[in-house]
């Protein structure tokens, strides 16, 4: 169940200065927002409430399918398309392109620099050339690490971050292929990656995996489902063989199915990791966990509408370790150690949220009003875009990430609001033509476009869409450019300002003594909690003004409670 407030999320807004149509853009880091078209980036500096101010332009070596933004490293990973080729690319020291004629340096993943050339690499912008034996699909890059993983249609190879020591005053960025993850019976059409952990999702289908380092016994890695009498391969098997024997006139179509924990390695996926890193590499993954698989089931009554069925919005969100939200301490440890991670992912009608840290677990099931076209998660919200909507829902990251981090968090001491209380949706906010979304720092990044009748950018025939086998892995070009879009950048309020305005908003429900004041006002607590659990990100007057709202909040709620 969802419960619908009318609150104000969204601040101020500002227009993008974009020179062409946006086909593809990505946000990052603090200040950092790259917008592609064709076979050009533009790079934007976004500060505060200042107006957007372009930064630097690059020309790509192809034309731009896809792009992802590494804080660490400070790299812009993409994946490009020439002469009908798809290309794997990472550009680094891309701050120093001053002017579009700037000279570029090229050279291959893991090529030596020897020190005469290290002034070049040193004031100019680098493009990594990464080749694969495969057309890449997706990609993702590790948040903390800053490792690069890349979807192929039967494999997931994992470039691992690194730095070549020039001399004691520079090094330069570089990747090495540390690992190749063989994956068979499912073509990823979105990953994430995070800290080990993998998402991949295709059409109709969710994979998460855990790749640990541990070795066992001191064996090399493999790990592949038992060839036992498995009905459901058994299944899969006799599915494949009457899909190349169907006629026009019937489909098939497998079972709705969730599989968690070390079940999930009874999907019928087989997967076989490969070490092709150094020997020296201080990560090596030698084992793979299952931690969930989840497949759905079209609805066969209106399966002509394949964009009805699909997926989209496969998201891993983690949360750090920062330290006691009570202690006195001023200066929270900036160490980055992974507290809980949490997998979002979501159907045109339907989002869902699970813990996957210790436990696999759903915690939140989202019911959108309108058929949603992408989302974005934060440790505070998920923003959901429809057609002519924007809207934010409240999650129960912080709750469970509480519990992680103090297990004993409810006593007559301190408490929590718990997980299984319904989330509710603060606002939804008009707009014309939404097309894209993306989230970084406070920033929400909004494509708009006045025709409706947009093309959209993965179409399939829904028969072959029924079937795992039959799904395309195939990056498709955006289609042509029309008039009428922009690119608008949002920002959210602050915590302590939303905080404030939740209060004010539960007091009309006090008189009536209902659930919504005590719904309210935990919301409220757990907005604050949420942004104290991300205070490496905060100044140390905002830190303060935060722990005061978080006091403030116990006060509410225990003062809420004793009266009902």
């Amino acid at each position: 169940m969802v419960q619908l407030y009318n609150l104000h999320p969204f601040g101020s807004q500002q227009v993008v200065p974009c020179k062409l149509e946006p086909e593809r853009f990505c946000g990052g880091g603090q200040d950092a927002l790259f917008v592609a078209a064709g076979c050009k980036v533009e790079a934007f500096a976004v500060t505060g409430q200042e107006l957007c101010q372009p930064r630097c332009a690059f020309s790509t070596l192809g034309r731009v399918l896809c792009l992802a933004y590494s804080e660490a490293g400070d790299y812009l990973a993409v994946i490009e398309e020439k002469n009908k080729a798809t290309f794997l690319r990472a550009y680094v020291n891309w701050r120093s392109k001053r002017t579009e004629n700037c000279r570029v340096c090229i050279r291959m993943v893991g090529h030596n620099v020897e020190a005469p050339f290290s002034d070049t690499y040193k004031d100019q912008m680098s493009i990594i050339e990464m080749p694969l034996s495969e057309a890449p699909l997706c990609i993702s890059c590790c948040p903390v690490k800053g490792d690069l993983l890349v979807g192929c249609s039967n494999k997931l190879v994992l470039f691992s971050l690194k730095y070549q020591i020039i001399n004691e005053e520079f090094s330069i960025l570089d990747f090495e292929r540390s690992l190749i993850i063989h994956i068979d019976n499912i073509i990823p059409v979105e990953i994430s990656f995070c800290i080990g952990y993998v998402a991949l999702m295709s059409d109709l289908e969710v994979l998460i995996l855990k790749l640990e380092s541990d070795p066992k016994n001191g064996e090399s890695v493999n790990h592949q489902p038992p060839k036992t009498n498995n009905p459901m391969k058994q299944t899969e098997d006799v599915s494949s063989e009457t899909l190349q024997l169907e006629s026009d006139d019937f489909v098939i179509c497998q079972k709705p199915m969730e599989l968690l924990g070390e079940k999930s390695s009874q999907s019928g996926i087989s997967v076989t990791l490969e070490s092709t890193g150094l020997a020296d590499e201080k990560t090596k993954y030698y084992h793979v966990q299952h931690l969930l698989y989840k497949r759905f089931a079209p609805d066969i009554s209106s399966y002509v509408f394949s964009d009805d069925i699909k997926l989209h919005s496969l998201q891993l969100l983690p949360i750090y370790q920062t330290g006691s939200l009570t202690s006195g301490r001023k200066n929270l440890s900036q160490k980055k150690e992974l507290l809980s991670l949490f997998c979002f992912f979501s159907l045109p009608h339907v989002g869902y949220l699970y813990m996957v840290v210790k436990s696999v677990e759903l915690m939140s099931v989202y019911q959108y009003p309108e058929k949603s076209q992408q989302a974005v998660l934060t440790p505070q919200f998920l923003h959901v875009i429809a057609s002519n909507n924007l809207q934010c829902f409240t999650v129960r990251c912080s709750a469970a990430a509480a519990r992680e981090e103090d297990p004993y968090v409810d006593t007559t001491l301190k408490a929590c609001p718990p997980v299984s209380m319904d989330v509710c949706a603060l606002r939804i906010q008009l707009f014309i033509g939404l097309k894209a979304v993306c989230h970084f720092k406070n920033h929400l990044i909004l494509l708009t476009k006045a025709d409706p009748e947009a093309i959209p950018e993965r179409r399939d025939s829904p028969k072959r869409l029924l079937s795992r086998k039959g799904t395309s892995g195939k990056l498709k070009a955006p289609p042509v450019a029309e008039a009428g879009w922009n690119l608008y950048i949002v920002d959210t309020i602050s915590p302590v300002q939303l905080y404030k305005e939740m209060v004010d908003y539960s007091n009309t429900y006090k008189t009536a003594k209902t659930q919504s004041c005590i719904h309210l006002l935990s919301e409220a607590h757990l907005l604050v909690r949420a942004a104290l659990m991300d205070a490496h990100q905060l100044e140390p007057g905002e830190k303060a003004e935060l722990l005061e709202a978080f006091k403030e909040s116990c006060g509410h709620l225990g003062d809420c409670y004793s009266r009902n």
